[in-house]
């Protein structure tokens, strides 16, 4: 059970713990192309490991009355602390406060579930929503990876951010 409150967000959206029930709609989810092409997003193989990843530490399954309309997740951290990774499937969903939403719960249960000093992620340098919302946050960005990940046929530049359990909102 989850000491940090994942419910209250934007148009009632809530984080639910992920279990194998919602592999479906995360496979459709990111099978429709909906997700922002921008989304750096690891998979866990098979997808019906879902909350079983290996490497996940928690993943959730973010939800609108009772459909899924994205996911996001903490994992075995590339360098130090936890990753934190995030979609939201739903368009529509987009630059209503969900993203900020799930992605400061995330940081709770960082925080005072997993006791991590440091939350980190990759995100394209154009994604200047996500960026946006990352500070707002409280993310700083930390680094800039050159030609880091292939992509769509391509090497494309990472911007790599964290926020430390010391760093302030703003």
């Amino acid at each position: 059970m989850s000491k940090a409150a994942l419910s209250g967000g934007p148009d009632g959206v809530r984080l639910v713990r992920a279990t194998r029930q919602h592999a479906v709609a995360f496979r459709d989810g990111f099978n429709s192309g909906s997700a922002a092409p921008t989304t750096r997003w690891h998979l866990p193989r098979p997808l019906a490991a879902g909350a079983y990843d290996a490497h996940a530490l928690r993943r959730y399954a973010i939800v609108a009355g009772e459909r899924v309309i994205g996911t996001c997740r903490l994992w075995v951290p590339q360098f130090s602390g936890v990753e934190l990774a995030i979609a939201i499937f739903d368009p529509e969903a987009r630059g209503r406060g969900i993203g900020t939403f799930a992605v400061q719960k995330m940081c709770d249960v960082a925080f005072s579930e997993l006791r991590a000093h440091r939350v980190e992620l990759g995100v394209y340098p154009d994604n200047v929503a996500a960026i946006r919302v990352y500070e707002k946050c409280g993310f700083r960005r930390e680094a800039m990876l050159r030609k880091y990940i292939h992509h769509d046929g391509k090497w494309r530049d990472l911007l790599w951010m964290a926020r430390l359990r010391t760093d302030r909102q703003r």
